[in-house]
């Protein structure tokens, strides 16, 4: 997920509570607002799943990443002793 696509969603969801606001000080708060909130709140879910999925590839990099590192040293240390004797 982008952070351009996050800080639009997020501008959205701004005007969206700002118009819901005005509405409802206004006593025009209907079916309008309740429409905006659903899209808004879909929105939300999906966003939610994006980053959860992002999360996961994250910490399976990591723990790949880990895995690496870790190999990597015991060739190393490896080297090092072929190369003292």
């Amino acid at each position: 997920m982008s952070e351009s696509r996050l800080d639009a969603a997020l501008s959205r969801l701004e005007k969206a509570a700002v118009a819901a606001v005005d509405d409802r000080n206004q006593g025009s708060f209907d079916m309008g607002a309740d429409q905006a909130t659903a899209g808004l709140q879909a929105e939300n879910d999906a966003l939610r799943e994006e980053l959860k999925a992002m999360t996961e590839k994250y910490e399976t990099l990591e723990r790949t990443a880990d895995t690496i590192s870790g190999r990597l040293d015991n060739s190393i240390n490896e080297l090092t002793e072929i190369l003292e004797q």
